[in-house]
Parts: structure tokens; sequence; C-alpha cells
């Protein structure tokens, strides 16, 4: 008696698609951050405001404010009292990242 096995690759296609599909989600999310860093955000001009981006990288997003006084107004300075409008938005999508990551791995793995 002969019994063959072999191996398809579908382990590696699922895990493809569960990188990908957490990519998206993290994407997802920190553009959600990034707009409710827009509504915390304090407005003089609106340029500050109006710098707030997402750039994504694989499984990855940056969120960041594209000033050169961004730091000064989250962090403040000796002279002004911080606001911060950054760390706040990204913060309070932690939990929703971290659940829709979960979930899409569930879906996918299936």
């Amino acid at each position: 008696m002969k019994i063959d096995i072999k191996y398809d690759g579908a382990l590696a296609e699922a895990a493809r698609k569960i990188e990908n599909g957490i990519g998206e989600i993290t994407a997802s999310c920190a553009a959600a951050a990034a707009q409710r860093a827009r509504e915390l955000c304090p407005v003089d001009t609106g340029r500050l405001r109006d710098s707030i981006r997402v750039e994504r990288d694989g499984n990855a997003a940056r969120v960041s404010a594209n000033t050169d006084y961004a730091a000064y107004v989250e962090f403040g300075t000796s002279k002004t009292a911080p606001q911060p409008y950054l760390i706040p938005a990204v913060l309070g999508f932690s939990d929703e990242i971290a659940k829709a990551a979960a979930d899409a791995a569930a879906r996918l793995c299936g």
C-alpha cells in the first residue's frame, strides 16, 4: 500500500490572504484615526489640520501631521500648553485595530 502526501500551498495562500487583509484593515483604521485627529486638532489657520495624512506600508500605516510645528502643538513648549490631537486619536483606535485583525484572520482561515 502506498499513500502520497502532497502539499498544495494552501497554507501559504491563507497566510497571504490574512496578510493582505490585515494591511487593509490597518489602513482603514488609520484613516479613521486621521479623521479623528483632524477633528481634535486645534485650528488657527487650518494648515496643521490639513497636513494630517495616512501612509500605508504593507501591514503598517502611519498617521502623521506634516508641519514644522506639529510636535509643538501636540506636546507643548516652555511657553505654550500641549494640545494633544494626534496621539489621542491613534490610541483611540487600538482596540478596533486588534479586533478587526482578529476577525479578519478568523474569517479568512474560516
